[in-house]
């Protein structure tokens, strides 16, 4: 009977010990919840998409179109001497190697830029019966309105003398329409080519901002005395005169020179 007694007092007082280690056992549990957020981090960081700067294939991310739109884009920031291919990588987010996936080369991509913009030029619908002048006319404002929203499309036209087919296509309305008032032969490839290189440098004059701008005289005290008074003559004048004055003058004129020839 006493060592059933001893047993039981025995039983009693390890009961509670074995409570206090199954209390222990939670605490104990703790460190593979540590594990588990770490691994959860990690799982999170790929969904931060980043460039393949590897030079290994392209990043899935870059398009022809997202070239092209940077492009222009840092056309308007550089001259064309300042566009480069590293500049357009950086810009994207990429390296100069996973643009040549696109472009073989910065001319082929300036070529595109040029055809990419050439093919905005769009012609009024023509009038029942319009004339010749009317739509040589219509084609200067036609491409003035393109070259304001891209400044730098006539460099990019044709680069190291060769020209682009997106200004062949819109030079040939002017080549099809002399022919059809016409003119023929050398005199109709001499007066065609004549004609675009007279709106063009129009068209760039006024997208530059035109002689007639008060600030073309800035300069005019670096001038000796007898030659400021030339301009100074003509200030008044030249403050009066609008871009709509010099670009209608100058196609009234370039017009009268080939209706005169015509009538020769």
């Amino acid at each position: 009977m006493p060592r059933t007694a001893k047993s039981d007092t025995e039983s009693n007082t390890k009961a509670p010990a074995k409570k206090k280690a199954a209390s222990k056992r939670p605490a104990a549990k703790a460190k593979p919840a540590a594990k588990n957020k770490t691994a959860a981090k990690k799982k999170a960081a790929p969904k931060q998409p980043r460039a393949n700067r590897s030079g290994a294939g392209r990043p899935s991310r870059l398009s022809r179109e997202m070239i092209l739109d940077v492009s222009l884009k840092l056309l308007d920031q550089y001259d064309v001497e300042g566009f480069t291919l590293a500049r357009v990588a950086g810009e994207l987010d990429t390296v100069s190697m996973a643009l040549y996936n696109y472009f073989p080369s910065r001319e082929a991509l300036l070529a595109e830029l040029a055809n990419h913009i050439c093919k905005q030029f769009e012609m009024p619908k023509p009038k029942r019966n319009q004339t010749w002048q009317k739509t040589l006319q219509d084609w200067t404002y036609t491409l003035l309105e393109l070259a304001q929203q891209y400044p730098m499309m006539i460099k990019i036209t044709g680069m190291e003398g060769k020209t682009s087919a997106g200004w062949l296509r819109i030079s040939r309305i002017v080549g099809s329409t002399l022919h059809g008032a016409g003119f023929s032969g050398k005199q109709l490839a001499l007066n065609s080519w004549l004609f675009c290189c007279k709106a063009i440098a129009l068209v760039q004059a006024e997208v530059m901002g035109g002689f007639h701008s008060p600030v073309s005289l800035s300069q005019l005290e670096e001038l000796e005395p007898e030659e400021q008074e030339h301009f100074l003559m003509l200030r008044p004048f030249h403050a009066k005169i609008t871009g709509a004055d010099v670009m209608e003058q100058g196609i009234a004129d370039m017009i009268q020179n080939l209706e005169s020839k015509l009538n020769a």
